[in-house]
């Protein structure tokens, strides 16, 4: 028993020098117990993004994992947790390696992201999740874009070579070696630019933008930057100007832009006219349908919420918009076909009866049994090219169009042909005023009937009206 005991002392000494010597980063970690061995070491493949941590600072940061004979300190406990609080993201992690032990002890590898601290650190007992002296970390959190930034324009601040003037990729130091967009930035500095998303970066705390050049032909210097390294351009000037602020009658804000009234403090006359149709001045309801434009939503500048009694320069005018009505849009139908280069707007005919040859088919289409699924929307409001063209596509009155069919005789065999006509492209445009689609011919032999207008295809004429529920 006194054998036993007395191992039992040496072993606790041994346990407590090893305590006491963990904070020196030169310090063998496995001392005289046996060390584990590596059972499989890789590189890890998921999505790097993905792979971004921070130390819990309850383990250290090792040459090798912890338990193998070799490993030395690179940062004790100590440094990780001061690591975990520290409030530059140049102290971000990225994990890019893990190692299994022999014990069943998962460890990951990493490195910061400027490349001072780099080894590995214990992460629990499975490879799916990062765990023990390691966490997942987001290096940045997205946010939501105010009216303000939404509608201003800006300048780079800086405009030059140095980390304030120039965009980056991602917001600096978020991921690891994704750097700058461009290297110099001199040439941007008469540029404006727009916002397009916002965040914070997590550790500073700080504003960051993702800009993009009003010159779309230009993209080079698009990218992040600092909010505070730009200057906005449409600022309001508060001894000319008002802030016109639009919003639904839910409250959200459509649109917001700063109006012109003049030098005079008492701006209520250049805002409103209440012998106009609209309630408001001729200049001013200009400037207030512009900026409307597209969202499918009008100012009532009659109805009492929207009145001011009074107002001056400087002051922000909030106005309510309701939604148009929904209307149905129709489809300008332009043919292109086999044997011609040109598109031309197509004619219709309500006869189904066959035509002498191709080129007599060519540039008509069957009028539709179907026109009442109409392509709809709030009136005023945009759609873009590929929504109407989707709508074409999907409606099964628009997504086939057929001429007049003709017969052709070869050998002695007859056989009945018609074009085919399918959506190509289409515009984009406003809910209540005409688009333009393009269709493609095939030409096409006649299943089943030679008769073009029993033969299960849908045609359309150029004046039918095509629209969608808009959903």
């Amino acid at each position: 028993m006194r054998s036993s005991f007395a191992k039992s002392i040496y072993l606790g000494a041994a346990v407590l020098g090893l305590a006491g010597l963990s904070a020196v980063t030169t310090t063998t970690a496995s001392a005289k117990s046996k060390a584990a061995t590596i059972t499989s070491d890789k590189t890890l493949s998921t999505d790097a993004t993905k792979r971004n941590v921070t130390f819990t600072g309850t383990n250290a940061l090792y040459t090798k994992p912890g338990t193998v004979k070799g490993a030395k300190v690179v940062a004790t406990t100590t440094t990780t947790k001061n690591l975990n609080k520290s409030t530059s993201s140049h102290n971000n992690f990225r994990a890019y390696r893990v190692a299994k032990t022999n014990r069943g002890s998962i460890y990951y590898k990493v490195v910061s992201y400027n490349k001072v601290y780099r080894g590995w650190v214990y992460g629990g007992k499975s490879a799916d999740t990062f765990a023990g002296g390691l966490t997942s970390y987001n290096t940045f959190k997205e946010g939501t874009l105010t009216a303000d930034q939404k509608a201003g324009t800006y300048k780079l601040t800086n405009p030059g070579k140095t980390a304030a003037g120039l965009t980056y990729k991602q917001p600096a130091w978020t991921q690891y070696k994704i750097g700058k967009t461009i290297a110099d930035t001199t040439a941007y500095k008469d540029a404006t630019f727009s916002i397009t998303a916002v965040g914070t970066r997590t550790r500073e705390g700080d504003t960051w933008v993702k800009v993009a050049n009003n010159n779309t032909t230009d993209t080079k210097a698009d990218g992040w930057i600092l909010l505070s390294n730009l200057t906005q351009t449409n600022a309001m000037n508060e001894q000319s100007q008002v802030k016109v602020v639009v919003k639904d009658l839910s409250g959200n804000t459509l649109k917001s832009f700063n109006y012109t009234t003049g030098v005079n403090a008492d701006a209520t006359a250049k805002v409103y006219d209440s012998s106009t149709k609209t309630g408001f001045s001729a200049d001013f309801n200009t400037a207030l349908t512009s900026a409307l434009s597209g969202t499918g939503y009008s100012v009532d500048g009659k109805g009492a919420y929207n009145v001011y009694s009074k107002v001056v320069n400087g002051q922000t005018v909030t106005l309510y918009a309701k939604q148009g009505d929904q209307v149905p849009t129709k489809a300008n139908i332009y043919l292109k076909n086999p044997t011609t280069a040109a598109v031309a707007l197509a004619t219709t005919t309500s006869s189904t009866a066959k035509v002498d040859n191709a080129a007599a088919a060519e540039g008509t289409i069957i009028t539709p049994a179907n026109t009442t699924d109409l392509f709809k929307g709030t009136n005023g409001a945009s759609f873009t090219a590929d929504a109407a063209l989707a709508y074409l596509k999907g409606n099964s009155s628009l997504k086939q169009l057929v001429s007049p069919s003709w017969d052709e005789t070869v050998d002695g065999n007859t056989t009945t042909y018609h074009y085919v006509y399918t959506p190509s492209s289409a515009s984009a445009g406003v809910y209540g005023t005409a688009f333009d689609a393009t269709y493609t011919a095939t030409k096409t032999a006649v299943t089943g009937s030679t008769d073009a207008g029993t033969n299960g295809e849908s045609p359309i004429t150029n004046t039918a009206t095509a629209t969608t529920d808009n959903e």
